[in-house]
């Protein structure tokens, strides 16, 4: 993207906000302390740099037992990693879309050992995916072509329903995502997006200083440092130990 700058990229916070250049991926406490931090090249998914930065905070000797994040961060990748490591992710999931409008995989109900379509067809022939841990499940073509719900099901010759075969960590997830306590937990989500705008506006982080990835990282631990120092003066004010 840049002769003198190797490790910028192109990025985008939707389809009329792009730029060039880095992205911050941080984690908080829910004192309001920046625990770790960490720049990426603009293209970077923001559900990658998750892992890492826990890792990171846990040979630091940080620990945690939950994590909140945006949907991105909510991957069922980084659920099940950090379920091994003791420490469940909250996060929103992301709508169920269908350019054809046909029926959502929410419309079939999904079995230990099997499928069951929206016309109460079941199915329990499977192809487990080990590379993507996937689970595939097909319905018999004969079934699909004589359904009278086929037009609203499928354009292809059967239908097909694809799973993580972490599918009961993803569904405790969604149940507990109906709960107030969901609601609660994502309230304290929503204090990042200030901290994070403190450090752009205030402490240098809404442009780059620096060529290389190397020295942008630099250039965010110092805005981090910098609003966790403000934010313990602020505590101590107040009376915090």
């Amino acid at each position: 993207m840049s002769i003198v700058d190797k490790d910028a990229r192109h990025g985008a916070k939707s389809d009329d906000k792009k730029f060039t250049g880095y992205k911050v991926n941080s984690i908080m406490s829910e004192d309001g302390f920046i625990k770790n931090i960490n720049a990426t090249p603009g293209n970077s998914y923001d559900g990658d740099i998750l892992i890492p930065l826990i890792d990171e905070m846990i040979e630091q000797g940080f620990t945690a037992s939950e994590v909140v994040g945006d949907t991105a961060y909510g991957e069922v990748d980084n659920r099940n990693k950090l379920m091994l490591k003791g420490i469940t992710v909250i996060a929103p999931f992301k709508k169920e879309t269908n350019k054809n409008e046909l029926f959502p995989q929410s419309k079939f109900r999904i079995e230990k050992h099997g499928v069951i379509c929206p016309a109460e067809c079941r199915t329990m022939v499977w192809n487990h995916n080990k590379k993507t841990e996937q689970i595939t499940f097909f319905f018999n073509k004969k079934d699909c072509e004589s359904c009278k719900l086929k037009q609203k099901c499928t354009v292809q010759k059967r239908r097909t329903i694809t799973i993580s075969e972490h599918y009961e960590l993803l569904k405790r997830a969604r149940e507990y995502n109906k709960t107030d306590d969901f609601k609660e937990d994502m309230k304290q989500r929503a204090h990042i997006e200030p901290k994070q705008g403190e450090m752009k506006r205030y402490h240098g982080l809404q442009r780059a200083k620096y060529w290389g990835l190397q020295k942008i990282n630099i250039q965010a631990t110092i805005s981090a440092i910098v609003v966790n120092v403000k934010r313990l003066v602020t505590l101590n004010s107040c009376g915090y130990q």
